[in-house]
Formats: structure tokens, C-alpha cells, sequence
């Protein structure tokens, strides 16, 4: 998907010229021109992102508590340092568009859309296209367009017009770049047009003039649309009329266009890829969806996400069995952690599916790998199902919180798998450590008997932004509580053994929570998310943030570095005065016939 995917980057990048902001619009209460972008969209559509309503959205960001902390007077000084240096950077687009950055953001009054759209191309399978409904600001979105094609013309683009059911298509045909075949350039490549034109108040930008003539065509709406597709009506029902933003993946095209485009042409090959899919049992996932909404109710934002896959999955899918159960933290579980995760896992069904996909490459390849798995002194080899499986529980948890002074390499995480057998857990960690000639530090604390792996030394990677920060030992492992543990720091296990201290399941923070949880849910979160801002404020203030953006463009990622000119770190307010805004918040995942459909929320503060 090389070439699909750099198209796309390419028309992000041109229609952000004059369409900065698209993806935060709204209006309410006015007569639109054309149809939702999901009527006048086509079945065909492959990817789907859609802002329903952005001056709702903004005004809804003003009054969520990011927005409260916008206009906090404690950040009035800081503010304003990024505001004079944004307006320094708006004045070149001033000058070339007639608008600032930030007249930019407000143009778009109405719904917004972008779509990826599968088109019948071996060369480039897809095209992406954008909507926006301009509303009072129709003719300034008009002009700034306008500009935007005489810059590109300036800069060397081809640039035409085209009549079109009374719209007027503009066309702009980048010039090529200059021929690099050391970093695998073709010699023939050619750049992806952009297509832009308005019907009313509403502008489509795209990379395919025959894909916005055909929305053109259809802007009353279409027989054939997206709206149409029976996994996004579905999965809209799910998500509920209120979403102010909405996106939706239709992942049996998608699925099917990455095995085409990995084949390269090659039928043959196309249909292995395929092949390989339906043994994985990935054919099973029909579509993914998902919204946000900001300041409703009790929430300040929630967000949802579902991944549709309808009963009975194969392959690999079957690894992840989740059944809903009463899920509330372990009495071991301390009051002060940072973030709890716990899922309801059947792991004796993940077993038989991976046994059964491990025999689909090569029959009885487990037992040929446990016949291998035999101590230094002789004896039965080791049973995957027997020792390890069949001894395991139904639940796993993760819990984290952090070790004075708050610093990233001061975290400490803990992992628990639930045990129905520890004794016989026990025998099976003894058959572990000598089959792998393991030689832990064994030490006693609270009547068990802690395991402490030392790590060997890892090489720093001259590309890390944070050579400080790395992964250290010892691994601290025990049995108790019915409960196999794993920690990355000793005092965390510690404490957890020692126990006598509040536990969360009976705090005030978690219960706040807990009240927006349904009762049987198949994974479920809790986040005090301070500690974390904490270290990401420290990271701004010392410097690392800025680092960390400049390793990003040497590692080859993109670069980043510029972000860090449009504040000044040293007029960064107190944390406290970030930290009041910042709320508790959780998750939880719900596994039901049809798919997985995942839930996560920060509270609401009643006084910031």
C-alpha cells in the first residue's frame, strides 16, 4: 500500500492548505444543501471520518474542562506568548490566503466528512475525498480556495477549470518532484491531482475529478450509499444518534485491497493472502466503528469504539474470548494506584484455539514443541495444557502507579493472572526455571516466596530521544493470594503482599467511576490520570518533549521539531494550575454476539 498511502499523505497535505480546521465544525439549525455525507457518499467507501456538527463541537470544547483550562488566568500569560507567535506564523498565510490560522479553524459551519473510497485502479485503488459545509463563511472558504490555486499555480502547479452540473471544478496538477532514484522513486511518477469545487455552501476537495463529480451527481442523496451499508447502519445504532464525531472502517474492503496490493498484480499470490486471512479467521471481521462526544451529562468526554465480528469467529479470533462477569478490582488491589485494567479472559478457550491454529500449519506442532521442553535431571516433558493453562484462572489485571519523585523511570507496574490450581501453578514455575536454566534470587516476604530475575543490559539505540529512560530489573515473581504475580519494581509486589492498606474497589475516586459501569462487563479501567499529566508536563518544562520531536525526524519519522516554536516552556504556568482540571476517569468492554464494543470516559468536575 505504498504508493495508496502516500497519495493520501499528499492530498491531506494540499487540502490542509485550504482546508485547515475541516475536522472541527458545526452548526446548528440551518438548511443544508446537500444530504449527510454518508447519503451522498458511495458503497464503495472503504474508510469514513465525519464531524456532524463543529460549531456545536467548539463551543462543547470551550465549556468541557480543556476548554475551562484554556481560559484559566493562570494560563493568560502563557496564552497569550502563543497567540503573538502564532499570529507571527499566520501573517505569511495572511498574506497569501487573506486569512490567519485561526480564521482558518473557524471557517467550516456545517458538517464535515473525509472518505476514503475504493475506485477500480491497480495503480492507486483508492481515492480520498473531502466535504465541508461553509455556511455564512461560504464565500471567504471560496476566496481562500481560490488564493490557494493561485499559489499552487505560482509554485509551478497546472491548474484548469471544468463545468460540471452548474458547479465549476478546479484542477491542479502538482508539478513531479525532482527524480531521486536512490530512495526507489519511479522515473514516471506523477503526483495526485486535488479537485476542488462547491455546490451552495458546501466544498468538496479530492484527488479524483470523476469521485467528485459523481458526489456532485448524488449531493440529494444516493440508493447506493454508505448510509446504505448494512455494517455501518448497524454499528451506528450502536453508537447512538448523540456522537459529535463519527468514523466508521469497512474492513472486509480493506482486507481485501491490502491482499491485492501486497500481491503487486499477482492473482495467484492475491488469493493466498486471502487464503491466509479466512485460516486466521481475520475474514470474520466484517467492520469497526466509532465516536466522541464532548460535556454531556455526567461526562466531560466519551468515547466508544466497536469492532464488528459476528458469531461464530475462527482463527485467531477465538484466542480472545471475553465473557461478561461482575468485574470489581481485587481486595489486594491498594487505593493509590494510578491505573487499574482488568479483563475476564477464558484462557482454557484460548488454548484449544491456539492448539487448533497451530495445527492448521502443521499438525501436532505443540506436542512436538513439548516433547523439547524437558529439565536438566529428566522427567515428563512440560504440558501447555496440563501446566500452564489448565492451572490458570479466568482474569487478568494491570495496575501502575509511580515512586516518588513522579519520573517516567519511577514507574511501577504489576501484572496478575488469576490462578484455580496454585499449588499446582507452583510445581509448573519449578519446571519453568530449570528448564531454562533460570537462577532468580529467591527471598521470603510475607510467608511466600518472591522471585527476583535480573535483566541483562540492553544496548541504547543512538535514535532513542531518551537515553535515560530504560527497561530495569529486577522482574520480581510470586504466588499468593490464588494469584500469579509479576512486577517491575519489588515494592509494588511488596505492597501488594503486605496488604492492610485501602483498597480501591472501596475508594471514593473508583466507586465515582464504578457508578457509570454497567454491572457484567468483559474488561474494565480506572485511571487517576495527575500522575501521568505530571510527567508529561516535566518532559515539556525540561526540555525531553523537544528532544523527543527532533529523534523523531532523525529515526525517519516526521518532523515535529517546529511544534515546539509556538510556546515558550519557560512561561509554562505551575502544574496545579493544569492539575485542577484533569478528572478521573474509565473504560470498559463488553463482549456480545457480534463483536466487541469498547466504552471510555473522563468525569465530569463539578468545580475546576
Amino acid at each position: 500500500m505504498r504508493i495508496p498511502m502516500r497519495a493520501a499523505l499528499r492530498l491531506a497535505l494540499a487540502g490542509w492548505l485550504g482546508l485547515a480546521g475541516l475536522s472541527l465544525v458545526a452548526a446548528q439549525g440551518r438548511a443544508q444543501t446537500t444530504e449527510p455525507p454518508e447519503k451522498v457518499l458511495p458503497s464503495s467507501t472503504v474508510a469514513f471520518l465525519k464531524f456532524k456538527n463543529a460549531a456545536a463541537l467548539r463551543e462543547s470544547f470551550r465549556q468541557s474542562q480543556f476548554g475551562q483550562l484554556w481560559n484559566d488566568p493562570g494560563l493568560k500569560a502563557w496564552k497569550e506568548d502563543v497567540a503573538e507567535r502564532l499570529d507571527e506564523a499566520s501573517k505569511s498565510l495572511k498574506s497569501k490566503l487573506g486569512v490567519t490560522y485561526r480564521e482558518l479553524f473557524e471557517l467550516p459551519q456545517g458538517a464535515v466528512a473525509v472518505a476514503v473510497v475504493q475506485r477500480d485502479d491497480p495503480r492507486l485503488p483508492i481515492s480520498v475525498v473531502m466535504t465541508a459545509d461553509a455556511g455564512k463563511n461560504t464565500q471567504t472558504m471560496d476566496d481562500v480556495l481560490t488564493r490557494a490555486t493561485e499559489q499552487s499555480k505560482t509554485a509551478g502547479a497546472k491548474v484548469s477549470t471544468e463545468s460540471f452540473q452548474d458547479a465549476t471544478l478546479h484542477l491542479i496538477q502538482p508539478p513531479s518532484p525532482p527524480k531521486d532514484e536512490s530512495k526507489g522513486q519511479a522515473k514516471d511518477e506523477t503526483l495526485e491531482p486535488v479537485i476542488w469545487t462547491r455546490q451552495g455552501s458546501t466544498f468538496f476537495v479530492g484527488s479524483d475529478a470523476n469521485l467528485v463529480k459523481d458526489l456532485l451527481a448524488h449531493a440529494q442523496g444516493r440508493d447506493d450509499a454508505l448510509a446504505g451499508n448494512e455494517s455501518f447502519v448497524q454499528l451506528q445504532k450502536k453508537l447512538g444518534a448523540d456522537a459529535q464525531v463519527v468514523w466508521f472502517v469497512d474492513l472486509i474492503k480493506l482486507l481485501k485491497m491490502v491482499a491485492q496490493s501486497s500481491a503487486k498484480g499477482n492473482a495467484a499470490q492475491a488469493q493466498q493472502t486471502e487464503a491466509m486471512l479466512q485460516v486466521l479467521g481475520l475474514n470474520g471481521l466484517k467492520a469497526a466503528a466509532g465516536s466522541f462526544v464532548l460535556n454531556t451529562g455526567s461526562f466531560d468526554s466519551v468515547s466508544r469504539s466497536i469492532m464488528l465480528a459476528p458469531a461464530p469467529v475462527q482463527g485467531a479470533l477465538r484466542v480472545f474470548q471475553l465473557p461478561k462477569v461482575n468485574l470489581r478490582p481485587e481486595p489486594w488491589v491498594p487505593a493509590s494506584v494510578s491505573s487499574y485494567q482488568t479483563y475476564s479472559w477464558d484462557l482454557d478457550a484460548a488454548f484449544t484455539a491456539i492448539n487448533d491454529l497451530a495445527n492448521m500449519f502443521q499438525p501436532g506442532m505443540l506436542n512436538v514443541l513439548e516433547q523439547q521442553m524437558v529439565g536438566p535431571n529428566g522427567g515428563p516433558p512440560l504440558s501447555f495444557k496440563n501446566d500452564i493453562f489448565d492451572p490458570l484462572g479466568d482474569r487478568v489485571t494491570l495496575i501502575s502507579d509511580f515512586k516518588k519523585p513522579i519520573k517516567e523511570e519511577n514507574q511501577r507496574v504489576l501484572l496478575a493472572v488469576a490462578l484455580e490450581d496454585a499449588k499446582k501453578f507452583q510445581d509448573t514455575l519449578n519446571k519453568l526455571i530449570a528448564l531454562t536454566g533460570g537462577s532468580p534470587k529467591k527471598r521470603e516476604f510475607q510467608g511466600v516466596t518472591i522471585y527476583d530475575f535480573e535483566l541483562p543490559e540492553m544496548p541504547n539505540n543512538a535514535n532513542n530521544p531518551r537515553p535515560n529512560v530504560k527497561f530495569k530489573g529486577p522482574i520480581s515473581l510470586t504466588i499468593a493470594k490464588e494469584t500469579l504475580f509479576l512486577a517491575n519494581e519489588p515494592t509494588l509486589l511488596e505492597q501488594v503482599l503486605r496488604g492492610g492498606g485501602p483498597g480501591l474497589a472501596d475508594s471514593a475516586a473508583y466507586q465515582a467511576v464504578a457508578r457509570e459501569i454497567p454491572g457484567q462487563v468483559s474488561t474494565l479501567a480506572f485511571v487517576r490520570p495527575e500522575e501521568s499529566a505530571r510527567i508529561s508536563y516535566d518532559m515539556v518544562k525540561s526540555g525531553q518533549f523537544e528532544k523527543a520531536l527532533e529523534g523523531a525526524a532523525v529515526a525517519g519519522g516526521p518532523d515535529l521539531s517546529k511544534l515546539s516554536k509556538f510556546f515558550d516552556k519557560e512561561k509554562m504556568p505551575d502544574f496545579s494550575v493544569f492539575a485542577k482540571y484533569l478528572s478521573n476517569g474509565g473504560s470498559y468492554g463488553v463482549m456480545e454476539d457480534d463483536g466487541m464494543i469498547w466504552t471510555s470516559f473522563t468525569l465530569r468536575k463539578s468545580n475546576p
